[in-house]
């Protein structure tokens, strides 16, 4: 019960593959869009501020040879106004600051912060110089103002593709799984109808799939394997329900088949009439103490061949053992039938039978009772033995009870 609780379907399976290659394609996606984030914004950070600090040092240039404030107050607004950059300071020669500006606070400024603190800590210094005189520098501040753009544009984009690639890792997993059923199926339901109904002739179908197709194989040598164990044994249990039901030296049904055979008669309805031959050898002791015990099997053999000759294929011949016979006479419409096939039967045993070099005569008495005058199998073979013994006595060797 343990194992069975422990037990998972192929689906489970799937989903739990299915959130794991999901999980390991977004932690990827991540680990790549920050790293290539950090070193696109780095590297872009740096080079557009030094291009910024050498347009910005080139056009505030002549504002500061000719100390023109208000024009240099003018371009320090622009350029915070149209690039990103966050602070611009004007220094004279002395350090002293001459003008400066300041970017508009905008939203995600918490955000921003950070990534200002991350690409923009460290400002772009230039220094203003006409005619090989120095006349002050410029102190440029960066923004991540467009760069927090572009990564929100990015991080759009990431979503969107990783939206994407779930949609078809659901549809890449919902089809292979979809696939492997319908290739299972098939072995399942020939597997279930083998187990029902133990129809070991079934093979598994072929399938596509590799794997699946060799582990056909061997269940499929299997079943080659219990079909053949399973016809031997059949042929084993129709031999042994042959040798229950079947005398061996006659090969004629034996006592308990004879019983069953006559039971069923008195069984049928409507009920039919039959008669009872109960046949004994003459002198069967005596063929056994001249000739040998060989030679007495060779006459009940013989004569079990020739009373089987001399009746019809729906009549009944037993050996109840020893020298003893039973035949079962059905559907007898005249008693006058029954004193032909007795005589019939007598003359069956009239030449004798050559064995071993000699000629060795025998000869059997019948004792015949009707289904008419038996309420019951027991009855039936009571007055069947009771006139064989009485035919053992009578020269024409059979009488038919009438009681």
């Amino acid at each position: 019960m343990a194992k069975r609780s422990r037990m998972t379907s192929l689906q489970s399976l799937f989903k739990r593959s299915q959130l794991a290659m999901f999980a390991l394609t977004f932690s990827i996606c991540t680990i790549i869009f920050i790293v290539v984030s950090t070193y696109t914004m780095n590297t872009y950070a740096k080079q557009s501020l030094n291009i910024l600090a050498e347009a910005l040092s080139e056009r505030i240039q002549p504002a500061m040879v000719f100390n023109d404030r208000i024009t240099i107050q003018q371009i320090l607004n622009n350029y915070t106004t149209q690039y990103s950059i966050r602070s611009i300071q004007v220094l004279d020669p002395s350090k002293h600051e001459i003008a400066n500006s300041r970017q508009v606070a905008q939203s995600f400024q918490n955000t921003q912060s950070i990534l200002d603190h991350l690409f923009f800590q460290q400002p772009i210094e230039m220094a203003i110089r006409h005619n090989q005189q120095y006349y002050g520098s410029i102190v440029v501040y960066g923004s991540s103002q467009s760069l927090l753009d572009f990564f929100f544009k990015i991080l759009i984009g990431l979503c969107l593709a990783i939206i994407l690639i779930l949609f078809a890792l659901l549809w890449s997993v919902r089809s292979t799984y979809q696939y492997l059923m319908r290739s299972i199926h098939p072995l399942v339901s020939t597997a279930r109808e083998i187990s029902e109904f133990k129809a070991y002739q079934l093979r598994l179908p072929h399938s596509n799939i590799k794997e699946l197709q060799q582990l056909n194989e061997v269940f499929n040598e299997l079943l080659d394997k219990i079909q053949a164990s399973t016809q031997k044994l059949r042929a084993e249990n129709d031999v042994l329900a042959h040798q229950a039901l079947h005398d061996q030296l006659t090969q004629l049904p034996n006592r308990h088949y004879f019983y069953q055979t006559l039971l069923a008669s008195f069984d049928q309805s409507p009920k039919t009439t039959s008669a009872l031959f109960f046949i004994d050898n003459n002198n069967f002791k005596e063929i056994n103490d001249q000739y040998g015990h060989l030679a007495g099997d060779a006459v009940l053999q013989e004569m079990a061949k020739r009373l089987q000759n001399c009746l019809r294929q729906d009549d009944f011949i037993a050996r109840l053992g020893g020298d003893e016979f039973a035949v079962l006479i059905r559907n007898v419409s005249k008693t006058e039938h029954l004193t032909k096939i007795s005589e019939n039967l007598l003359k069956c045993c009239e030449q004798p039978l050559h064995f071993d070099q000699h000629q060795i005569y025998f000869s059997f008495s019948i004792g015949i009772a009707s289904t008419e005058q038996a309420h019951s199998p027991e009855d039936l073979i009571t007055a069947a033995d009771s006139a064989m013994y009485k035919a053992k006595t009578l020269q024409q060797g059979w009488y038919l009870s009438l009681r």
